[in-house]
């Protein structure tokens, strides 16, 4: 698999997901925001691609994350790792909008907006939203399991048990 282009979900891929008493959990301040000890390793062996991140954050139209905290979190993020843009859906299912996944539309506007080839592009995600949005903009999918979603409810091209096993398939060529 050749790729050129990865699109990357945030919350359980680049930082770790945080744990409420409601569930899984995004973080809501620069303080819960830690990179997963598997996603720096995987960084180095993609970093020469057309990187994106695509993420839900529902907690913005729900008034539990204030928009300026999301950006000082990209910010930090951009600070330590090369991205060509992160895409954001402030949005819950309720609003219907195109751009939260499990629909394609931050993936779409990106390709577009960039003029890059679905064909030579995966996404890397944590849940079956991740992979649906993929499979809809015609783009390589690749599930990540993590100790909260070991059930596969979805249809990948790949499933890892871990970022790193990413880096070790052989024939997952990074170019």
């Amino acid at each position: 698999m050749r790729l050129k282009t990865v699109f990357l979900d945030r919350d359980g891929i680049i930082n770790d997901v945080v744990m409420r008493a409601s569930g899984l959990s995004s973080p809501r301040s620069l303080g819960e925001f830690r990179i997963t000890d598997d996603f720096p390793q995987l960084y180095n062996r993609i970093s020469k691609l057309n990187l994106f991140v695509v993420t839900n954050q529902p907690d913005i139209s729900r008034k539990l994350l204030d928009e300026d905290v999301l950006q000082s979190i990209h910010l930090s993020l951009l600070e330590r790792f090369e991205f060509r843009e992160i895409l954001y859906c402030p949005h819950d299912d309720s609003f219907n909008c195109h751009c939260r996944k499990p629909k394609p539309g931050m993936i779409l506007a990106l390709l577009e907006k960039y003029g890059l080839d679905a064909a030579e592009a995966a996404i890397i995600g944590d849940s079956h939203r991740d992979i649906l949005a993929g499979q809809r903009a015609g783009l390589r999918t690749i599930y990540c399991k993590r100790d909260y979603n070991s059930a596969v409810s979805c249809a990948p091209d790949l499933i890892v048990e871990g970022l790193i096993e990413l880096c070790s398939l052989p024939e997952f060529v990074y170019d």
